[in-house]
């Protein structure tokens, strides 16, 4: 490895650290905004702002790359996929199904993404990886059950579960459909492009819950906190996210996702006065670790 290609993945691996503090921030900010705003319109209004952010962005550092005619389909397929189906099946899983089900389901995504990277690309993942992200996985789960959520796999919540399961696959396929579109074309392009995608789609799903809503009654902050969430964690950390991809690859990158809920618990403890259990130090500690070792 040259010391130009090291640097790009040091680099890549610090805007990742920071989709990891944006992601687990967004939690309290989105649990406030859904307060006054239905989950369709939250989603409709953030990624909205987020196809702005990045227009504004990209048009002021960046020239368009003309695509090819079948990168055209690629791209929009990656698009839908994870800014349309993977956001309705995220939503819609944890409505049918509890918190800690699909806390637990959606943080298999980057075995999913090991799996998928495997298959679609053909490449070899070293079986410390495969190890990391099952400890980590374990930490996750850690985390989770000591909240005291409740976790109760089948029954009435079974087709919440399989949603929620999809939904990480979902979002593992879309890790791994960019791979090829960012190794082509300008990071910042590729995101504008899919994110728009999803404004488009997320957008119209809106609309029968904006025109329902009685506006005057919406308090600002809501709109505020959905605004702010669509600007950084759809904006800019997918414009991260891709940039990991690009210079990591989808299996590195998705490594990045177990450290999330380890973030997440820690600020929801001093934003939401929500408690911490010894369980979870360990859990937040065993999953720093295998984050760790399949990183190596």
């Amino acid at each position: 490895m040259t010391d130009l290609q090291h640097a790009k993945e040091r680099k890549a691996e610090i805007l990742l650290l920071f989709v990891v503090i944006i992601w687990a921030s967004n939690y309290p900010i989105a649990k406030w905004a859904l307060n006054g705003l239905s989950p369709l319109l939250f989603n409709g209004i953030r990624y909205i702002v987020a196809a702005l952010v990045l227009a504004m962005l990209f048009f002021n550092r960046s020239r368009w790359t003309p695509l090819a005619t079948g990168d055209w389909y690629m791209l929009l397929r990656a698009g839908v996929v994870a800014n349309v189906i993977y956001q309705m099946a995220f939503i819609i899983g944890l409505n049918m199904t509890s918190a800690g089900n699909a806390a637990i389901l959606l943080s298999t995504s980057p075995l999913w993404t090991l799996f998928l990277s495997s298959r679609l690309h053909k490449e070899h993942i070293p079986r410390q990886m495969w190890l990391g992200m099952l400890v980590s996985l374990c930490g996750v789960a850690m985390i989770i059950l000591g909240s005291g959520k409740k976790l109760e796999f089948g029954g009435a919540d079974i087709y919440g579960d399989l949603i929620s399961l999809g939904a990480a696959a979902f979002w593992a396929w879309n890790t791994n459909l960019q791979k090829p579109l960012v190794a082509k074309y300008p990071t910042l392009q590729v995101t504008f492009v899919m994110i728009s995608v999803g404004a488009v789609g997320l957008g119209l799903a809106a609309v029968p819950s904006a025109i329902a809503t009685s506006w005057s009654t919406v308090h600002w902050t809501y709109i505020l906190a959905a605004a702010v969430s669509g600007a950084l964690s759809i904006g800019v950390a997918n414009y991260f996210w891709s940039t990991g991809v690009k210079y990591l690859g989808p299996g590195r990158t998705s490594t990045y996702n177990n450290l999330i809920p380890v973030l997440a618990f820690v600020i929801s403890y001093f934003a939401l006065d929500e408690n911490v259990y010894p369980i979870q130090f360990i859990g937040a500690a065993v999953t720093v670790a295998g984050v760790w070792y399949a990183r190596r």
